[in-house]
């Protein structure tokens, strides 16, 4: 220990004075910790989601999948309102459920709507989740209807102060919520939603009162969140085992009756595992890992090779030391705590690059992660453990192998050199993983805009997509045809057209239809939307063969003979051109014309045929969809603006709604934009992957351009001789270039069949998928080589144009 502040003065010493050595060690590790520090604060974040509950181990949702007749099965986080109730009877092993709807409401403040996430759940929500309060008691705030728990925001929003408790949120729709307790915000790792929570059984003055009620006892009408705690000990694999039977006892249609195979199937997520299974992509977050994992070895390996290149010069200052009277402990704890500091200043540096640039990338990545993850202790823990870790490594080849030598081998310049096919070595990896990583940013950016410049079947061009949240009882209908046919005529507004869902809303209902000469089991599951006349028009469907709807057509005037219960639909109908076939049609205009039988006994007659339109993302296959007129179904607007509509028309939209809803907040949005959010995650890969990628190559050539210079000092009489011996500075150049090109070459074979064969693999996870195209590898391995190129031809130039008299004189 007596040795270490002398150990430590001499490291300090030695560094100062290569400073270009030291700059570019620190740099190029420093840029590698600080990018796999951002990645893997995002990757913990994924991944830890909803931890901090008292009972997480404990708490499961309750999923269904569906089977429908022709169709893949489709599953839903969901479940049934009814099914809690006898799921708490009937099994022991559960403790508590917790159901939770989300909805919108409409809030009032100084007579200006606001709209909010609400969910609504039952009494348990609190005690199964418990949050921190900063007023009230969580256990007991949702003992009554008519209460409330607010988000400290939405507690400033609304009354200026989180002292809130047993005041009162008034809604738009004149039903007021009495303050039960305010929470902490939600943490940025919840899935769970809502700024204001209240109960199932609260009455709200609107629609969704009467939706809950009609839902109270259907059982396969599936829209609520249920969390089941279960009892310490019980076996979540076992439970789900038994569900079979408790459909078989509780759910009349569990069984299809012609043919006695199950209908659903009921399913438990952890409560651990719902983001990466739901709101996160799994295998992309996997994927992030996988890049910072690299850009951090390209780091280390740039580390090692520049820190292994620099000793290899200090054979004769070891030899000294020997001669001296050093011990060669001395020697390698000399070399690793040069190692260790440098590495330790880069971590430090990491971490100031980590707090500047981490703001900036989530937000470039649309992705809330709150700040108490950036200055957690594990985080600092692990960044100097790392630092630690590679100094060690950087200083092992000076510590053990220059160390060993006997000083006269030293002094002769043998044993001083070895170790370059390991550096050539490194570089190699080091320009494959970078090359590799450039050509998948670059594919994934291609897919992402692929996928979004498609044929989707319509025309999302200068459509606004304006929906009403906020219905009352018996109002919603009348007024949104009333606006509808307002909106319509506004200068600018080429028509509007109505249905409860738009393409990429992820709405799914599926109807059986079949022909007419069809047994009742030989029925077509199809996708079934309710429009209204206009619908297919505003959205810019393609007509294949037919018409559309149309309003002044008898024939679409006829309705159905429903139950006194259901809305009558249409007894005409429009499919899109693979639902036509998916009934035998063979062509659109064959289709026209002709009865198809909608469910039991309804007979429909075909209008018009159109082009498949793209309800889903680029993941899955496009659907068929069968067109019903029902203009009482309608909960959205799609209105089509002229190709001259500005910010005039949108105002004018904006000022009808005010003037029609006074107390409901508009909520309009372009649909393209809507359609942009399916391709978010393949743009925010390709965005991740292009920013490190840029790193990687940034420390590689950082690297690279250091072994020049260790090269040009090693040949600097070798380049004189040359001279000397006719060699013009072209020549010497092309020799130094040429030598650093052989790496990059070989890097760029091992890159281009690995970046395929793994491209090939994720672009399979798609329907719509773009092609490999061998230019963007080739040109990946080009920009690579040229470089690398422009970073060595500096040090070669310098070296070539240098005067062989001061070449030969060197040492």
């Amino acid at each position: 220990m007596a040795l270490l502040p002398n150990l430590l003065f001499v490291a300090v010493r030695i560094l100062l004075r290569h400073r270009v050595y030291t700059a570019l060690n620190v740099t190029g590790l420093a840029l590698g910790l600080a990018a796999a520090s951002m990645i893997g604060l995002f990757v913990w974040h994924e991944t830890h989601y909803d931890g901090f509950f008292h009972d997480a181990g404990r708490i499961y949702r309750l999923e269904t999948t569906e089977y429908l007749p022709g169709r893949a099965p489709v599953s839903y986080p969901v479940t049934s309102l009814p099914m809690a109730a006898p799921l708490l009877r009937d099994f022991p092993e559960v403790e508590r459920i917790v159901r939770v709807d989300y909805e919108r409401l409409a809030v009032m403040r100084d007579g200006t709507s606001f709209a909010e996430i609400a969910a609504m759940a039952d009494a348990d929500y609190f005690r199964l989740f418990d949050f921190p309060f900063l007023a009230g008691q969580g256990a007991t705030a949702l003992d009554r209807p008519g209460t409330a728990v607010l988000t400290e925001r939405l507690a400033r929003k609304y009354f200026g102060t989180v002292d809130v408790v047993g005041r009162v949120l008034t809604l738009a729709s004149g039903a007021s919520l009495t303050v039960t307790g305010v929470m902490h915000d939600r943490p940025s790792n919840s899935h769970l939603q809502g700024d204001l929570v209240t109960r199932l059984d609260t009455r709200l003055n609107t629609g969704i009162d009467d939706k809950l009620a009609h839902r109270a006892t259907i059982w396969d009408s599936y829209f609520v969140d249920t969390y089941l705690l279960l009892r310490r000990g019980a076996d979540a694999a076992a439970l789900a085992a038994r569900y079979p039977g408790f459909l078989a006892a509780h759910f009349p249609g569990y069984r299809e009756p012609a043919t006695g195979k199950e209908t659903i199937a009921l399913s438990l997520t952890a409560l651990g595992d719902i983001n990466l299974e739901q709101g996160a992509d799994g295998a992309g977050v996997q994927g992030f890992l996988g890049v910072a994992l690299l850009v951090l070895l390209i780091a280390v390996a740039n580390f090692v090779n520049l820190s292994t290149a620099r000793s290899s010069l200090r054979a004769k200052e070891v030899a000294l030391r020997k001669v001296l009277g050093a011990p060669r402990r001395t020697l390698v704890a000399q070399f690793l705590l040069e190692s260790v500091l440098l590495a330790l200043v880069a971590m430090v540096a990491g971490q100031v690059l980590l707090e500047l640039a981490m703001p900036s990338l989530l937000q470039a990545l649309a992705v809330r992660i709150d700040t108490r993850f950036l200055v957690s202790p594990w985080l600092l823990g692990a960044n100097v453990a790392g630092a630690v870790s590679v100094g060690l490594l950087g200083g092992l080849y000076p510590a053990l192998v220059l160390s060993r030598p006997v000083p006269a081998t030293l002094l002769k310049g043998e044993g001083a050199v070895a170790g370059a096919g390991f550096r050539m070595g490194l570089v190699v990896f080091q320009f494959a993983a970078s090359i590799t990583l450039a050509i998948a940013a670059v594919v994934i950016f291609q897919q992402a805009r692929y996928a979004s410049t498609q044929a989707l079947g319509f025309q999302p061009d200068g459509v606004v997509v304006v929906r009403d949240r906020f219905p009352r009882p018996g109002e919603q209908l009348p007024r949104l045809k009333a606006f509808r046919e307002q909106v319509a005529h506004l200068k600018g507004v080429v028509t509007a057209g109505g249905a409860p869902a738009m393409p990429g809303d992820g709405a799914d209902d599926a109807e059986s239809f079949r022909r007419p000469d069809a047994p009742d089991d030989g029925a077509a599951i199809l996708r079934t939307e309710p429009v209204d006349y206009e619908f297919l028009k505003a959205l810019g469907v393609h007509l294949l063969a037919g018409r559309l709807f149309d309003g002044t057509a008898p024939a679409d005037a006829l309705r159905v003979d429903a139950p006194e219960d259901q809305d009558p639909a249409g007894r005409t109908i429009v499919l899109s051109l693979d639902a036509a076939r998916r009934l035998g049609f063979a062509a659109a205009e064959e289709a026209v014309g002709q009865t198809v039988i909608f469910g039991k006994n309804y007979p429909m007659t075909i209008v018009g045929v159109v082009d498949p339109v793209r309800y889903t993302d680029a993941r899955m296959a496009t659907q068929p969809v069968v067109y019903v007129l029902d203009p009482a179904s309608i909960r959205s607007l799609a209105i089509r603006l002229t190709d001259d509509a500005g910010a005039d028309t949108l105002a004018a939209i904006d000022a009808l709604w005010r003037g029609m809803y006074p107390d409901a907040p508009m909520i309009r949005r372009f649909l393209t934009d809507s359609l942009a959010d399916q391709s978010q995650q393949e743009r925010r890969q390709a965005l991740l992957l292009g920013v490190f990628t840029g790193l990687a190559l940034v420390i590689a050539c950082l690297g690279l351009f250091g072994l020049a210079a260790f090269t040009a000092e090693r040949r600097t009489k070798e380049m004189g001789l040359r001279k000397v011996m006719g060699a013009g500075i072209l020549d010497i150049v092309h020799l130094m270039v040429w030598q650093f090109s052989k790496p990059v070459l070989l890097a760029e074979m091992i890159a281009w069949p690995l970046a395929w064969l793994g491209l090939r693999h994720w672009l399979a996870g798609f329907t719509l998928r773009t092609p490999l195209d061998p230019l963007v590898f080739v040109a990946a391995g080009a920009v690579a080589l040229a470089i690398a190129w422009i970073t060595v031809a500096g040090h070669a130039a310098r070296v070539a144009s240098a005067k062989p008299v001061k070449a030969l004189r060197y040492e």
